[in-house]
């Protein structure tokens, strides 16, 4: 198994950081990685919870159903894989908002993928984590420049 993190200084409100990453009407503004997000099962972008499932159809073609396991605002989001691409066996994230002060927030993005077994694993891992690496990357460095733009502009 391997584990993907990036971690980030937001100059701005933990509260509003938290708020714009799960608000899914925003999402499209900041995030580079979905071309489609769509609740399932009839919830709504305010029924965010436990339990709740997403179809996430990346730019890239990627597509995974996940389920969230955790909400806890303004500090924390976490899913796992319910469906997802042949060479995922698994994977669960989780996003977790930590204030550093009243307007400064310490942004975590922490994946963890494991490859189905294939004639290469040590390769396939390798290219696997190379390629969330560089969209964890693109997703918190967007998250942060939306919101320190809110900032900036009030």
């Amino acid at each position: 198994m391997a584990i993907v993190e990036l971690e980030r200084i937001v100059h701005a409100p933990v509260a509003r950081v938290y708020e714009a990453s799960q608000d899914y009407a925003i999402r499209y503004q900041w995030d580079p990685f979905p071309e489609k997000i769509e609740l399932l099962g009839g919830a709504g972008a305010v029924d965010v919870a436990i339990g709740v499932r997403t179809l996430v159809v990346a730019r890239s073609g990627l597509r995974m159903e996940v389920e969230f396991v955790q909400v806890s605002p303004p500090h924390r989001a976490a899913i796992v894989m319910v469906r997802g691409p042949l060479f995922l066996k698994t994977f669960a994230g989780s996003w977790v908002f930590k204030q550093v002060d009243p307007t400064t927030t310490q942004v975590t993005f922490r994946y963890s993928i494991q490859i189905k077994p294939w004639t290469l694993p040590k390769l396939s891992e390798r290219l696997a984590c190379g390629y969330f690496r560089r969209v964890v990357k693109a997703r918190v460095e967007g998250l942060k420049a939306y919101c320190e733009g809110l900032q900036g502009g009030g």
